[in-house]
């Protein structure tokens, strides 16, 4: 009889114990937004990308340990591990607006006024954990060829568990120098070598490895481009109809001497390697480059070599025909150099960018000098003068582009 009594006794309490739970601590209270802390935007010249965003939400509480099963000794659940805590949560916003007057200097070409792009930035961070997002809009789409007038430029989470910084999602591929602080750009931003987001991983760190000397790195793998670089329509793989950019690999090393401030003598050598989705023998494509820049008290000089071995357009840079289709260049020579200086709350600059389309003996040439006001820190307005020649065989020269080019620009 007491036997029965025991195990009634059991049958009873043991779904009791399975019930218990262990109340959850309280969710931390994000603490008010911390003042944005304004950096230079690399896209265009002398901007300041919008401040960082932070935030997030506190992680879930940690679930309470499952009971451990009844013996003789107790009946109690295992004790709880405390989880640290990752810290506060901050968020930001920033937007910034592009207004774009174009007054061409050759006959025949209309002038035109236009919102280049309207743009939010939203960053949120929580402990080593961050997110980044920058929605584009325009009134018109940017390009014939892309979706829509509203895209994503980039959109990742990051993490930083230690002296690096790992990405995923939509972010840019550092392929070479990044940018020449320009509005207008250069040739190779037209065929798609700069400013081009894609989607897949990337992981950067920079060292401090002296008193002076610092490097850095950055590995990245692209598991498909991501379509909204400003490249022209057939210069680049976007514009080729169900063609796609794919596996992309892309290394880079920087080794820099930083003298304080802004004062800075910077190396960098990188390579590209991805597979071109179109109709060619040999999808493989290869891209190295070598740039340096040099900023010293409001001065600045910057330069580039970049080499492309294979295709990666169909129609460029001679164009298809109904008689005959487009011929492309598998050995492709890119140069830039450019210098500025800064003076107050004036700035000037010039820029030169050249290509050899060294298999159809074809290249250009392209001169964008400029001048800049810059009342305030967040705010820049950019007269660029544009000179790009086209070179032919046979010395038949032709102008690609000949524009005064007017730019209000804000960043806050």
């Amino acid at each position: 009889m007491l036997r029965y009594i025991i195990f009634v006794c059991l049958a009873f309490s043991l779904p009791a114990l399975a019930q218990e739970e262990v109340p959850s601590p309280e969710p931390v209270v994000p603490v008010p937004t911390v003042e944005p802390v304004i950096v230079e935007d690399t896209r265009l010249p002398s901007l300041q990308r919008p401040p960082a965003i932070i935030g997030g939400t506190p992680p879930p509480a940690p679930a309470a340990s499952p009971p451990a099963p009844p013996d003789n000794t107790t009946n109690k659940p295992e004790p709880e591990i405390a989880t640290p805590e990752p810290g506060p949560a901050s968020l930001s916003i920033g937007a910034g607006v592009v207004l774009w007057y174009y007054q061409p200097l050759l006959d025949g070409v209309k002038n035109k006024f236009e919102t280049f792009y309207a743009r939010l930035t939203i960053d949120g961070k929580r402990g080593i954990w961050g997110v980044h997002l920058e929605p584009r809009f325009r009134d018109t789409k940017q390009r014939g060829f892309e979706d829509g007038p509203v895209f994503l430029q980039e959109a990742y989470v990051s993490a930083a568990p230690g002296p690096f910084t790992i990405k995923v999602g939509k972010s840019y591929s550092m392929l070479g120098l990044f940018w020449d602080n320009s509005f207008y750009g250069n040739v190779q931003v037209y065929d798609g070598l700069k400013l081009s987001p894609d989607y897949g991983v990337s992981i950067a760190g920079n060292h401090k490895l002296g008193d002076v000397f610092k490097l850095g790195y950055t590995l990245q793998y692209f598991v498909i481009d991501g379509r909204t670089n400003v490249s022209l329509a057939n210069r680049d793989i976007l514009s080729v109809p169900e063609a796609r950019r794919r596996n992309a690999l892309v290394a880079r090393i920087d080794p820099e001497l930083d003298f304080g401030g802004t004062n800075s003598l910077r190396f960098g050598v990188s390579g590209q390697l991805f597979e071109a989705d179109l109709p060619v023998a040999d999808p493989t494509v290869l891209r190295a480059a070598v740039d340096a820049k040099l900023t010293y008290n409001g001065f600045g000089l910057w330069g580039e070599y970049l080499f492309q071995h294979g295709r990666h357009v169909t129609d460029y840079p001679l164009a298809g025909t109904p008689a005959a289709p487009g011929r492309a260049s598998d050995r492709n020579h890119y140069a830039l150099l450019g210098g500025e200086y800064s003076y107050s709350f004036l700035v000037a600059r010039f820029n030169f960018s050249y290509v050899n389309y060294t298999q159809r003996d074809v290249s250009e040439t392209f001169y964008v000098p400029a001048l800049g006001f810059k009342p305030i820190g967040e705010l820049l307005l950019l007269a660029e003068y544009v000179h790009w020649r086209r070179h032919d065989p046979g010395d038949v020269n032709s102008f690609v582009d000949r524009s005064l080019n007017v730019t209000a620009q804000g960043f806050f």
